[in-house]
């Protein structure tokens, strides 16, 4: 009998110390699976240029809103949009902030690009200030400063066909450089611009008469945009910006611009003298685009021989959410 018990307490102690050896080895394994998800964060490597829809994706990296959802965010700020795209189609880059026209004229290149998400970025319509043109109703027959077959030519497409106008109501001068065409505005050379921040401020502030924008016509042209091999390697890191994204715009929409006005003083590359001037409108958390936005892009880019009529919503987007 004291064999037995004796035995007993043995087998216990046995169980007891691979129990507790297990739970040690657990606890190892979860520590060590913690540390690896804080330590081991992806890069992402975002191209863009001024303008007010950078805000929300500088504030991620200020905020520290990057390292809470364990991302690396590499933003790189080009001064041409050809720039931006060489280095996006070398691999230079995982993603970049675009447009729609932009997406369809990657795949039709042969570039694999989704759109992931919307933007905030908006076109003001003006007039200069000798023009006396002080409604939209006044454009027709007037000259207008674009650059050809890109996002701005198809926004103000939009905003013709929104008030019952179509393209050839307007003479549509093409100057590529945005900077040139302030310039025309400004000393009188052209009617209409049709610009994004800081530009469209500037030229108000000298001036000239707002006439409408993209946003209030109901056009939300700007969207981010990732590769689809960033996209399979990435995917995790992708899903987290959107959530940092998402919070960053939530502090923006519930906080004073003074707050952070130093920010968009900075990533739109507004001049220093707007501290205390500039005004930044609500932005809307991020999402897919609507499909009849993105078809109606890809009508309009077919129209012009700009990309295949092939292209569908679900070539142009990827839901990562």
């Amino acid at each position: 009998m004291k064999k037995i018990r004796i035995l007993l307490i043995l087998i216990v102690a046995a169980f007891l110390f691979t129990a507790c050896g297990n739970k040690e080895t657990a606890d190892v394994k979860k520590t060590a699976l913690t540390e690896g998800s804080t330590t081991s964060k992806q890069v992402l490597r975002i191209g863009m240029m001024s303008s007010s829809d950078v805000i929300p994706f500088v504030l991620i990296k200020e905020k520290g809103l990057a390292d809470k959802y364990n991302i690396e965010l590499d933003l790189q700020l080009f001064t041409s949009a050809g720039e931006r795209d060489a280095a996006f189609q070398t691999g230079e880059l995982d993603g970049v902030l675009t447009d729609y026209i932009g997406v369809c004229m990657y795949q039709n290149a042969g570039f694999d690009v989704r759109i992931t998400g919307i933007t905030d970025g908006d076109f003001i319509l003006m007039a200069g200030k000798n023009t006396e043109i002080n409604n939209i109703d006044d454009i027709i027959g007037k000259s207008i400063a674009i650059s050809q077959n890109t996002l701005i030519d198809y926004t103000l497409d939009h905003i013709l066909l929104n008030n019952n106008m179509n393209s050839e109501d307007v003479v549509k001068e093409i100057i590529p450089r945005i900077p040139d065409r302030l310039e025309l505005l400004r000393n009188d050379k052209i009617d209409l611009g049709l610009m994004p921040e800081p530009f469209a401020t500037l030229a108000l502030n000298d001036g000239a008469i707002k006439l409408g924008s993209a946003n209030e016509f109901g056009l939300y042209p700007a969207v981010s945009a990732f590769s689809k091999t960033a996209i399979d390697e990435k995917e995790e890191a992708i899903r987290n910006l959107y959530i940092a994204y998402n919070e960053a715009v939530d502090y923006m929409n519930n906080t004073p611009i003074k707050e952070y006005e130093e920010t968009v003083i900075k990533s739109v590359g507004y001049p220093e003298e707007m501290i205390g001037k500039v005004e930044v409108k609500a932005f809307r958390t991020s999402k897919l685009p609507a499909v009849e936005e993105v078809e109606d892009a890809i009508k309009w880019a077919s129209d012009k021989g700009l990309c295949s009529d092939t292209l569908t919503y679900d070539l142009l987007t990827y839901d990562v959410y």
